[in-house]
């Protein structure tokens, strides 16, 4: 049976640092403030949209979202977005034999950068181009579709506990918590996380599973 490796997007593979911080610039909030009251709405198991609010009560995202992009900012990813470790990962997992996915709660324009890597995956997807988001199991009943094996054969690699580890071992698959990014490190701490296969960096993730 084909062995896979599917990858979740946002802290797993590209760091949101850069425009999360330029969204506590477009709200002129410090960036530390910003990054410090998202961690604690994260480990308050509030939405992430939360954050937003507490700095702008009556925020409409998608109106700031087109505002910003008439100002030449964008939420897109870019190159430089990437985790050094990524694509070396990529590389070793492909020579070692494993089909490799790319799957996140993301956009269409992000799916098209995933598209533009030095790194042609077996399949990539998003929740915009499925129609359907993680947590729910449609999202990981469409990994197993486009990797056309049994869930166990795959491992999805995720920075987020709730929205990518637990789904995905609920679903029959495999799952590595990687704990970098906001999510990340907060949810390490989460009691139904203890126990869980953990890395810190992708350099991590062969010697895991050898």
């Amino acid at each position: 049976m084909p062995k896979w490796l599917v990858f979740d997007v946002g802290e797993t593979l590209a760091s949101e640092a850069r425009w999360l911080g330029s969204w506590a610039d477009w709200l002129g909030v410090p960036r530390g403030t910003f990054f410090a009251e998202l961690e604690a709405i994260i480990a308050a198991r509030r939405p992430y949209d939360d954050v937003f609010r507490l700095f702008k009560p009556d925020i409409d995202r998608a109106r700031e979202r087109e505002a910003r992009r008439a100002a030449g900012i964008s939420d897109a990813f870019v190159l430089a977005d990437l985790y050094p470790d990524v694509l070396p990962t990529l590389a070793w997992a492909r020579a070692a034999g494993y089909g490799v996915g790319m799957a996140g709660n993301t956009s269409a324009e992000t799916e098209a950068f995933l598209r533009t890597l030095p790194f042609q995956a077996d399949f990539i997807g998003s929740a915009a181009g499925w129609q359907v988001s993680k947590p729910d199991p449609g999202f990981f009943r469409r990994m197993v579709t486009e990797a056309g094996c049994a869930p166990a054969h795959i491992t999805y690699v995720g920075d987020n506990v709730a929205n990518d580890v637990l789904p995905a071992l609920a679903a029959g698959m495999q799952a590595v918590h990687i704990a970098r990014g906001p999510w990340g490190v907060v949810h390490a701490r989460w009691p139904e996380a203890q126990g869980l296969r953990r890395i810190r960096s992708l350099d991590e993730l062969p010697a895991m599973l050898a």
